[in-house]
């Protein structure tokens, strides 16, 4: 195989376990795997990446990226590139794939996908993207936007989007409302299940992900809310959070 991956890391011990490393290197050494790679969104991303890129022995690096995405990202692969030579994967480029449900949207509905990945491959540290066929048309859709130029008819239809999605978009490695969380719940974990659930079509993939969090959001509900205007995209937590327990929960 070309690529071990350590998918969704977000713990220094994962990241660095002997026994991974180990089992890797034997991997590599008998010819069976050629490069290690991890991948994070999470809150603890800049530890996780920075620990990465110190470390030395890894060869990718997995980082949601697209327009407006968290201000360190870009410094971070640039990091990556320049000190370590590594591959740098951009996932999460469509933003949520709200567009998919946005009836008065449809105007862009195919020129965002293809907007959204011109923007990400310009940036010329990244090394490709990683994205989600729904549908069959979307291999041409998506190839078309391979090796050309972002436009300003693209950066229109990026802002259409941002426009459309305020206050409901979650972005990833941010965490500034968990600390206003009395419950300590992962809300940023809650909310991207939402997103599955919701926007990607993934149902089944929601419902798993959220039966298995040592808290979920049933406590939303009755709670004060002391996390609302803690979210800087604008997001109304507790809203979302109640509407998320009651897709993800069954019975």
């Amino acid at each position: 195989m070309d690529l071990v991956h350590i998918h969704s890391c977000d713990e220094l011990d994962r990241l660095l376990d002997p026994n991974v490393h180990a089992a890797f290197a034997q991997l590599k050494q008998e010819g069976k795997a050629r490069f290690l790679g991890f991948s994070t969104h999470t809150p603890n991303l800049i530890n996780v990446a920075n620990a990465a890129v110190a470390d030395g022995r890894f060869d990718v690096m997995m980082l949601a990226y697209h327009p407006g995405i968290w201000a360190p990202i870009d410094d971070i692969i640039r990091r990556a590139r320049a000190e370590q030579d590594m591959g740098v994967v951009a996932m999460k480029t469509l933003k949520g794939a709200k567009h998919r449900g946005l009836t008065d949207f449809e105007p862009y509905a195919d020129s965002y996908a293809q907007a959204a990945l011109k923007w990400a491959l310009s940036n010329p540290d990244i090394s490709c993207a990683v994205i989600s066929f729904f549908e069959d048309q979307h291999v041409d859709e998506y190839i078309a936007a391979s090796g050309l130029p972002f436009t300003p008819k693209d950066r229109a239809a990026l802002d259409a989007y941002d426009a459309r999605i305020a206050g409901s978009y979650c972005g990833p490695h941010c965490g500034q409302c968990l600390g206003a969380c009395p419950e300590g719940l992962p809300i940023h974990d809650v909310l991207r299940q939402r997103m599955y659930f919701e926007d990607y079509g993934w149902e089944k993939e929601g419902l798993s992900q959220y039966s298995k969090l040592p808290r979920n959001a049933a406590a939303c509900a009755t709670c004060s809310a002391p996390c609302t205007g803690s979210c800087p995209y604008g997001i109304p937590i507790q809203e979302r959070m109640v509407r998320a327990h009651d897709l993800l929960t069954i019975g």
